[in-house]
């Protein structure tokens, strides 16, 4: 069974009855200004990729980490739902802490290879269990909670499980946005997950980066080989990693996005907690049925937020331009007319 993970427009477009092209997409935490891919050269549609293209240094210069450290990916979830897998063929099933509110692919993931899921509430939670598990998953910033990890912290946590033999996964898919992560100061039993698809706004590439040593990850670098990522991904990827002038633009966007964000969202929910992480904010409701009520009125009028599974948060994504935070306000200033922030 599928988990629910914002996007899917045309079921919500069958649902309201309004067409996908009328809708406002702010349930997937993903930038709206994409990176303007140039045109792609024949040559990489004509020919397999190859290892020297130039990729792996890119983004071991971006991502500050050495170059025989970086693995490339489908996506940040094909590592996601292999690492697991790889571990538990090397070493056995363990004790696994994740997230309770989070990426729920994490969770499935553990299970689905054998392991025992522990939850945790947050990070502190997290380090006053931590003797008692084998591995652990870390987001930061976490998705949707926005708490975020410091360096101090993940050594810390990464040291403990080490004397276990055990595996500190870190999902940093949303970090680029406020990058303090120094991959280099991380222990050797650490791995780290990137994605080009949420800061560059290139979902649809499916190109991320694990980032880290050991048995893991030489296990999935193999399952990759020969031609695990295709060439135009890594062509188009390498060039977004290079381009130090659009990212410094970026940066500026998601900031002055998410700051209106934030304070759109303090005005219309003001006895709610609003949590940020650069690409989205979280409004945390005090009962069970506020926020489903919320996010079914904004649906209604072609907004399209992320539902929490438990039904007490909504996640907003930055709108972007100036109509479409107009748009959003509007549609909230009649949620409030209603009686429901």
């Amino acid at each position: 069974m599928a988990l629910n993970h914002g996007g899917r427009l045309g079921e919500a477009s069958r649902r309201y009855g309004i067409a996908e092209n009328q809708w406002l997409d702010l349930s997937t935490g993903i930038a709206p200004w994409s990176y303007p891919v140039p045109e792609v050269p024949d040559r990489v549609w004509a020919r397999l990729p190859e290892a020297e293209d130039g990729l792996i240094a890119a983004a071991a210069d971006y991502y500050r980490a050495p170059a025989d450290a970086v693995t490339a990916l489908p996506g940040s979830q094909f590592a996601i739902r292999e690492l697991p897998r790889a571990i538990a063929a090397h070493r056995g099933s363990g004790r696994v802490g994740v997230p309770a509110v989070g990426y729920a692919e994490h969770g499935r993931a553990w299970a689905a290879a054998g392991h025992e899921i522990v939850t945790y509430d947050d990070l502190p939670g997290l380090s006053a269990l931590s003797h008692t598990l084998d591995h652990a998953v870390v987001i930061t910033p976490n998705n949707p909670t926005g708490e975020r990890a410091d360096i101090e912290r993940l050594c810390a946590l990464a040291h403990g499980l080490g004397r276990r033999n055990g595996l500190l996964l870190v999902d940093a898919a949303f970090a680029d946005c406020n990058d303090g992560l120094d991959h280099g100061g991380l222990p050797a039993n650490a791995l780290v997950l990137r994605s080009l698809g949420k800061f560059f706004g290139l979902a649809g590439l499916r190109l991320g980066f694990m980032i880290g040593r050991g048995p893991a990850a030489t296990a999935l670098h193999e399952q990759l080989q020969p031609w695990g990522v295709s060439h135009p991904a890594r062509w188009i990827g390498r060039h977004a990693l290079v381009d130090r002038a659009w990212q410094a633009g970026q940066h500026r966007r998601i900031i002055d996005s998410s700051r209106s964000l934030v304070e759109l969202l303090d005005r219309h929910f003001s006895y709610q907690v609003v949590a940020s992480a650069g690409l989205f904010a979280s409004v945390f409701f005090d009962d069970d049925e506020r926020a489903g009520r919320v996010h079914t009125t904004l649906a209604e009028q072609a907004i399209w937020t992320r539902l929490g599974d438990d039904g007490r948060w909504l996640r907003f994504g930055l709108p972007g331009g100036g109509p479409a935070a107009a748009r959003l306000d509007a549609a909230l200033n009649t949620i409030a007319i209603r009686g429901l922030c």
